[in-house]
């Protein structure tokens, strides 16, 4: 049942992302210097690449997390606090992903390029050895890394968009609409991962199981 479901909803994922796709192939790509009939959805070339990764990379985490989340979810696994806490990061990623989407849209700009869109299927218990013998405490800390990896993305897409060609809606658009939420979710996960861990030295046989029914 969780199997069809996460695959459902991959699905569902990659046919909104393509039906986007198709509504913008008609829209203006070469934005190197805007022409005098498309000066209004004018985005300098490397920015507009750069968000077009970022939203490769919040499709990325999307998935990242579902994976985590299906893990979870087996009935050998059985932590159903985590399986809800990583498929509620999936649904927020997926949603960020989105919302650049539109942003890219409501600026004239090709959101997705095929050329470079993938996403990363890889078996999330198989990443890391489990630490301190817990794999949920392995997921949280990958959960942390791969929020830093997002916040850096996002900052850099910043950076190019501000310093480099003055495109300071973007900028503000990113910085109250995403960074905030980041950095929360980092200070989330930083606690976690301090009372897991404390949990586990205490009681390396229940720590996962009471963190999971009482922290998550």
């Amino acid at each position: 049942m969780m199997k069809s479901i996460f695959f459902g909803i991959v699905a569902l994922m990659f046919a909104a992302v393509v039906m986007q796709q198709d509504q913008a192939s008609a829209q203006v790509t070469d934005t190197d210097a805007p022409s005098s009939t498309d000066e209004w959805n004018y985005m300098n070339r490397s920015c507009s690449a750069k968000l077009q990764d970022q939203i490769n990379k919040e499709f990325d985490a999307a998935i990242f997390y579902m994976q985590y989340g299906a893990y979870f979810a087996q009935y050998q696994v059985n932590l159903p606090g985590f399986e809800k806490f990583f498929f509620n990061a999936a649904s927020e990623e997926r949603e960020h992903g989105m919302k650049l989407i539109e942003y890219a849209l409501m600026r004239g700009q090709k959101p997705i390029d095929r050329n470079t869109f993938s996403l990363n299927f890889a078996n999330p218990a198989a990443r890391v050895d489990a630490e301190q013998g817990s794999v949920a405490l392995t997921a949280l800390k990958a959960a942390l890394a791969k929020e830093q990896e997002v916040t850096k993305s996002i900052r850099e897409l910043i950076k190019i968009c501000e310093e480099d060609h003055n495109d300071y809606h973007l900028v503000d658009y990113l910085t109250g609409e995403f960074l905030e939420e980041q950095h929360q979710g980092q200070r989330d996960l930083a606690g976690k991962i301090t009372m897991l861990s404390k949990l586990l030295r205490t009681n390396p046989k229940l720590g996962e199981f009471m963190f999971d029914k009482q922290n998550m």
